[in-house]
């Protein structure tokens, strides 16, 4: 009966792990960004932001360029006088002024302008920082869940695992070749697994909402990875150069870089406020009306072309306070740059050694899966021949449980680790995602 209890229970919880069946039309991690690209609100606000700041740059040009502006006007006057005697009258005018400007040198113009430019540059970054990040969350939370339905596929058979153990333990008490410790100890155990399938049952939930909030829909059967998962190093096999690369390419860089080179335009703004400005315009105007005293209708025409200088002498020191306040600005962009470069290179740094030493690791579980399943054939092989007890067998099939979970998670996290160094230098594309698409089964 022991042996018969025995064996049912650890070929159940063998099948129970090594099945993986994953439904025809299950969605692969393209799929998956697909929508996300199509329903994820962080990223339709990145476009909309994108939208927004690139117009900064025909604005900027807009002020160098004339202006015409056209007024029109329509007005009852009425005029009583009483010296040197009553006099009323009441008449309508009309008039209208077309007037052209054209700025011939306003300084401030010129940096805001050159500001309009750099805007442009620093939204086109800030809308591929975005890009990178919707293809970096869409593959951490797709993962996530497959992770997390690895962790209950493993809690599951080990639960009935351990009901093998509390199972056995309980005939040999009955048989008498056992005590009530031992049935106690089983007991927990079982408790111990059934609490830790609830939490793994919650956590795939948690999961799964995760990925919906991006795609907008719900998460069904996802594709799995293949047994056989290919491990690069990072090519080439050196960290300083990942790290210069990370300097040169990555976009938050190139952001905080442009934020300095506009800062350094709002100083040129701030301080345009001392110099003059000149302008050339030209204007037509036309008025009608009546007169008291003139018979018939008054028409007025006034053409006139000219140029007009402004010289701010004097404005209570604000000019002055808007460049102290410009070069603050300008001293707190460099330090965020500064900031910057720092963070890339160690981001860039750890996501160098979490890709080789997830290799490692790969390695190093997939050799002790292989032993962990031959000590489980050794361990059957001696219940069967009476030299191990059927609760050796059963710890050796958790042992293997243990080291498979492990395994499916350090593959998960060598995989995001790849895309995240990617991200870390700038240069993670669709093409990185298609790259890891193709490992999944049925992609």
């Amino acid at each position: 009966m022991r042996r018969a209890i025995l064996v049912s229970l650890v070929a159940g919880a063998c099948i129970g792990v090594a099945a993986a069946c994953i439904p025809a039309r299950a969605q692969n991690l393209m799929d998956i960004y697909q929508l996300a690209r199509k329903n994820d609100p962080a990223w339709a606000a990145a476009q909309a932001s994108y939208q927004a700041n690139v117009e900064k740059g025909p604005q900027g040009r807009a002020l160098l360029l004339p202006a015409i502006i056209f007024t029109a006007d329509a007005s009852q006057n009425n005029i009583n006088e009483q010296e040197p005697g009553p006099f009323s009258s009441s008449y309508l005018s009309r008039g209208y002024a077309l007037t052209l400007i054209q700025p011939l040198y306003q300084k401030s113009s010129f940096a805001a302008y050159a500001e309009g430019k750099l805007a442009v540059t620093q939204a086109q970054a800030e809308l591929a920082i975005a890009r990178q990040n919707l293809m970096l969350r869409t593959a951490r939370a797709y993962f996530s869940v497959l992770a997390a339905q690895d962790a209950l596929r493993f809690a599951k058979a080990k639960k009935k695992a351990i009901s093998g153990q509390l199972l056995l333990a309980r005939h040999n008490f009955e048989v008498g070749t056992s005590t009530i410790v031992d049935v106690n100890a089983a007991q927990a155990q079982y408790d111990s697994a059934v609490s830790a399938e609830v939490v793994a049952d919650n956590n795939l939930s948690v999961e799964r909402d995760m990925l919906s909030t991006i795609t907008d829909t719900p998460v069904h059967a996802l594709a799995t990875l293949t047994s056989s998962l290919p491990l690069e190093l990072p090519a080439p096999l050196n960290i300083d150069s990942w790290t210069r690369a990370a300097e040169q390419q990555s976009p938050q860089i190139m952001v905080a870089r442009q934020a300095v080179a506009i800062a350094g335009e709002e100083v040129k703004k701030s301080r345009a406020g001392h110099y003059p400005s000149l302008d050339l315009f030209a204007s037509a105007n036309y008025s009608n009306g009546t007169m008291p005293g003139f018979p018939g209708t008054i028409i007025y025409h006034a053409n006139s072309v000219g140029v007009q200088l402004q010289w701010p002498i004097f404005s209570g020191g604000a000019i002055s306070s808007r460049v102290r306040q410009s070069l603050a600005r300008e001293d707190q962009a460099r330090q965020i740059l500064t900031q910057t470069k720092r963070h890339a290179v160690l981001s860039t740094r750890q996501y160098y050694l979490a890709v080789t030493s997830g290799v490692a690791q790969v390695k190093a579980l997939e050799q002790a899966q292989t032993a962990s399943k031959k000590a489980l054939e050794s361990t059957e092989l001696g219940y069967r021949t009476g030299l191990n007890t059927g609760l050796d067998v059963l710890d050796a099939q958790q042992s293997l449980f243990q080291v498979e979970n492990a395994l499916s998670q350090a593959k998960y996290a060598y995989l995001i680790s790849k895309l995240e160094l990617e991200d870390a230098v700038g240069t993670l594309n669709e093409n990185d995602l298609v790259s890891v698409n193709n490992l999944l089964t049925g992609h």
